[in-house]
């Protein structure tokens, strides 16, 4: 009967642990990001990331391939909208991150496969589903979040992309996380440089790929949304050559 009761003990303990562990008073999450948010902070900054001293860490590397293993089991109906929302976004980046880590040293994502075929390529296992990077964003988050702002947030680890956050999205600070991501990029000339003598504003080309996702109003509106200094809306339009070179560190 003893043995019964702590037997009973142990596991209401092991229960009321896990509860406490993803209980937003104690400020637990239902994925755990504390391990990726490490490597991000030790390899990541506003200039890009370091993948030749991220790639040169045997232990960083491992602990890498860890966590998106850790993501792909991962049940995201057990996950509510924001929640899902911040997590296809880490999955997507901590993919991203691999896939270039495996093939490094690389000057492009282009160089992992012809006509950029990494974004296609199945490379996880969700389940019983193998995805790509394709499927992610553009099933996953875009089809059932759409939000323009999710642009800002996946990382497609070159030059011309919105950089990569240094920290993981989480649901309780996704709206401001998303925000800042946005507003960050607008006032960027990766999003747009201006041509005052010529009057012409030539624009990131994710805002021609994705043009139904920033509304008929055009890009200038778009970004006007989250720029200090308005951008003058009877300039002509053309589009940056999108720069696929890796987003290396600076």
């Amino acid at each position: 009967m003893v043995t019964r009761c702590m037997k009973t003990i142990a596991c209401l303990a092991a229960i009321l642990a896990q509860l406490l562990m993803y209980s937003p008073l104690f400020g637990g999450e239902p994925v755990a990001y504390a391990n990726y948010a490490h490597l991000l902070d030790t390899y990541v900054n506003e200039t890009g990331v370091d993948y030749a001293k991220w790639h040169a860490d045997k232990r960083a590397i491992a602990e890498l391939d860890k966590i998106v293993h850790a993501f792909s089991s991962v049940e995201p109906a057990d996950l509510n909208a924001a929640e899902q929302k911040a997590f296809y976004i880490n999955l997507y980046n901590a993919l991203m991150l691999q896939t270039v880590l495996q093939h490094y040293p690389i000057e492009s994502v282009a160089d992992i496969l012809p006509d950029l075929g990494v974004f296609k390529q199945k490379l996880l296992n969700m389940g019983d589903t193998k995805v790509s990077l394709d499927n992610i964003e553009k099933r996953w988050l875009l089809q059932r979040f759409p939000d323009a702002r999710i642009h800002f947030a996946v990382n497609c680890a070159s030059r011309s992309c919105p950089p990569l956050a240094t920290q993981p999205f989480r649901a309780a600070h996704l709206e401001e996380q998303l925000e800042a991501q946005t507003r960050a990029f607008a006032r960027s000339d990766r999003a747009v440089v201006i041509d005052d003598e010529h009057q012409i504003l030539e624009f990131s080309q994710l805002f021609q790929w994705y043009t139904d996702d920033f509304g008929s109003a055009g890009p200038a509106a778009y970004l006007n949304s989250y720029r200090s200094t308005p951008l003058p809306r009877n300039y002509t339009t053309a589009w940056m050559p999108y720069d696929w070179s890796l987003n290396r560190a600076q």
